[in-house]
């Protein structure tokens, strides 16, 4: 998957993005995330048909970079893809989606998905879909003063679907809302029944996450 694409696969050195992270200082839910999403994207890709792996994001135009680590040549053209470590890409995910989407201000099950929806639509996608399912205006800033009070309102409200929880209603929610969002998009036929399951794991994962917000 292509980090940006609109579906899960930016910067290096040079530009002000660190090239390693320490993990163990990270919150759960992005711990969780990390291990959830990188390891299983290790390989160069270098799929003619993927408009991730070119840096104009259009098969046949520019360079064929790649993706690896799930980082796309087409959201980072700057990047040398093929020698990207493990380390350097866990430092991208975290500063480019975890931390753009004010990771640590949510509920880790929360923390985790807006993460890996951010990872695969954009921070900006990510934060909106988030905010049209909480009834907040959808200015794609995950906030403290609108957007968190509004999710915990709607966490502590019982299962309209005899669910052990609201937040079990919520977590569906948005992995539907992605759902329906990732299959509209040209490139969903490529690995339609990958990505459905994908999800269907987050929340899965999601689940066992820590409620406190940033807890380790």
């Amino acid at each position: 998957m292509s980090a940006g694409t609109g579906l899960p696969a930016t910067t290096g050195a040079g530009t002000g993005v660190p090239t390693t992270i320490t993990t163990g200082v990270r919150s759960a839910a992005c711990r969780a995330w990390l291990a959830f999403l990188l390891p299983t994207e290790g390989t160069l890709s270098l799929d003619p048909t993927d408009p991730g792996n070119w840096t104009s994001g259009q098969p046949g135009v520019g360079r064929l970079v790649g993706t690896k680590y799930g980082i796309a040549a087409s959201a980072h053209p700057g990047v040398d893809i093929a020698n990207l470590t493990l380390d350097g890409a866990q430092a991208i995910a975290v500063h480019d989606y975890h931390d753009a989407i004010h990771g640590d201000l949510l509920p880790g099950p929360f923390a985790f998905m807006v993460s890996d929806a951010a990872f695969g639509s954009g921070p900006e996608v990510a934060a909106k879909q988030f905010q049209a399912m909480l009834g907040v205006p959808q200015d794609g800033d995950i906030g403290v003063e609108v957007t968190v009070p509004a999710l915990l309102k709607q966490m502590a409200q019982p299962s309209r679907y005899g669910l052990a929880s609201g937040m079990d209603d919520l977590l569906c929610e948005y992995a539907s809302r992605r759902l329906l969002f990732e299959s509209n998009l040209g490139i969903w036929s490529i690995d339609k029944g990958g990505w459905t399951r994908r999800l269907f794991h987050s929340v899965d994962i999601a689940r066992s996450l820590p409620l406190e917000p940033g807890a380790p």
